[in-house]
């Protein structure tokens, strides 16, 4: 079949035949936070682009309440995805056109300056200063609309939370979200079903689309490459039948130069796949941020499925740890719960709608992960370290304490049957630091740092502008490409690494 390039958005149905060739400038796998902005980069200047995408494209009309539906279409491996190590841990992941913004609860941070000083200081990351990333941070908080959301939409678990926490004099304030049409329907992690929430595929990718020189392929899942020397030629792949996700049909894309945006995890997986860059560096210096549930049970209704999703924080970020707001579906609350399998578990749960539930948010500083590649897929590997479980932990018992600043009469940590805590004073006791990270019942969110950026090949995968080592023309856009974690939500930082990157390689950037 001859090359063709047709802007656009296209689903692999729509191919005729089963070959898709296509010729771009530049070729970007992947069309989360990292990939769609970095096409809108590329696109202003000019630059012929297909983005190529495992998932599908998807409507707010499209996105049903069913924990089943969303697990089997907008999530990597069905929502199975975990860590092992010293604990085992879940690290769910998007999937689709819009990656893990069509799944996350839209909150927008801005990169603390002491993390890009160190990036810039300690890693040699010359391209990422205060003076550059700040304008990207301003552009995206435009392009997204990024607001707080009113009382009203908040609603009880929020609000509660947030009298919890002014009780005891901390600093709190309500989460800037990327969702300036957010009615508070509390299914964020299902897709928005309002068309409330600014998703990359609404946003960044609908802004690189304007200008006509971008091919968007949905249903088409990049795995192998072709290279000469120290050029990729091409990258190969599958058509996927979106509703089997088996493969239909063969892709292959030529292009003068390749971006993988494919997320921390997938990322290094595709690099070391293809042997393009060394596993001494490759999928090492993982990082995640863990978190902790902890569910306060109140004397009034909270209905926590109702209002912002996660709505309301408290700044614990020089103690290594933010607090969170959150909520859950059913099904989820039941498996936090620290009870036995029975009449106790199922009290609690007659009871959900006086559940109000945070916890913390860590900032991943001694534990260790990494990324490989198997034939069956990734392996992640993740030990926690004895300074981040003990963060973990100090943030669920402040987490405790706000419950009971806010009025609750009971607080279950989401911690192996751990006890009840009836009042304030017993909380230490409840939380020893001595808890194994086993007995935590920890999830892990935004991955990190598995395609590390410095300034020397023998320390990192990619250089400042996001350049694989060795490559003329493979480039990183994600998350993977962070030198360390964060300490906070990584959507907009991840999204001003792909602004960089995709100027960078048009040449605005010298």
């Amino acid at each position: 079949m001859s090359a063709l390039f047709t802007p656009g958005r296209h689903r692999s149905a729509e191919v005729t035949g089963d070959h898709l060739e296509i010729d771009a400038d530049v070729a970007i796998l992947g069309a989360g936070a990292g990939g769609c902005a970095a096409a809108a980069a590329l696109a202003e200047s000019g630059v012929r682009v297909a983005v190529l995408e495992e998932g599908q494209f998807w409507n707010p009309a499209q996105f049903r309440q069913s924990s089943s539906w969303a697990l089997r279409n907008l999530y990597q491996e069905r929502g199975t995805r975990s860590m092992r190590g010293n604990s085992v841990i879940p690290i769910p992941g998007g999937r689709g056109v819009g990656g893990s913004t069509l799944v996350n609860s839209a909150i927008c941070f801005r990169c603390p300056d002491p993390i890009l000083d160190r990036w810039h200081d300690e890693f040699g990351c010359t391209t990422v200063t205060k003076e550059r990333f700040h304008p990207y941070f301003d552009r995206i908080w435009e392009t997204l609309g990024v607001t707080t959301q009113s009382a009203e939409i908040q609603r009880l678990n929020n609000t509660t939370f947030k009298k919890g926490a002014e009780a005891l004099g901390l600093k709190g304030h309500f989460l800037a979200r990327s969702a300036p049409g957010c009615v508070g329907c509390g299914i964020c992690q299902y897709g928005c079903p309002s068309g409330g929430k600014s998703s990359v595929d609404r946003t960044f990718l609908v802004e690189a689309l304007s200008h006509g020189n971008v091919a968007v392929y949905a249903d088409c899942m990049m795995t192998g490459v072709e290279k000469s020397g120290d050029r990729i030629l091409a990258v190969t792949g599958d058509l996927l039948d979106a509703e089997s996700q088996a493969p239909r049909g063969t892709a292959r894309v030529r292009a003068d130069a390749f971006i993988v945006s494919s997320g921390p995890i997938m990322s290094p997986s595709f690099l070391l796949r293809n042997h393009l860059s060394d596993p001494a560096h490759c999928g090492q210096h993982l990082c995640v941020h863990p978190g902790l549930a902890g569910m306060g049970r109140m004397p009034f209704e909270i209905r926590p499925w109702h209002g912002v999703t996660q709505g309301y924080y408290v700044d614990c970020w020089d103690k290594g740890y933010l607090l969170q707001t959150f909520s859950v579906t059913p099904d989820q609350y039941y498996g936090l719960m620290s009870t036995k399998t029975g009449a106790e578990s199922m009290e609690w749960m007659a009871n959900l709608k006086y559940i109000c539930s945070a916890g913390p948010l860590v900032h991943d500083e001694d534990s260790v992960g990494h990324v490989t590649w198997t034939p069956f897929g990734p392996d992640i590997s993740y030990f926690m370290g004895d300074g981040d479980k003990r963060k973990l932990i100090d943030g669920l018992r402040m987490t405790g304490h706000v419950m009971f600043a806010a009025g609750a009469e009971r607080f279950m940590p989401a911690v192996v049957q751990g006890p009840i805590v009836l009042k304030a004073g017993d909380i230490d006791a409840a939380l020893p630091h001595s808890l194994p990270a086993s007995h935590l019942h920890a999830y892990a969110s935004h991955p990190m740092g598995t395609c590390r950026m410095g300034n020397d090949a023998a320390t990192s995968v990619v250089d400042p502008h996001g350049k694989v080592w060795g490559w003329q023309n493979l480039r990183v856009a994600d998350a993977s490409v962070f030198p360390t974690s964060l300490g906070v939500n990584p959507q907009v930082t991840t999204m001003s690494m792909g602004l960089m990157i995709g100027h960078s390689l048009a040449g605005k950037i010298p």
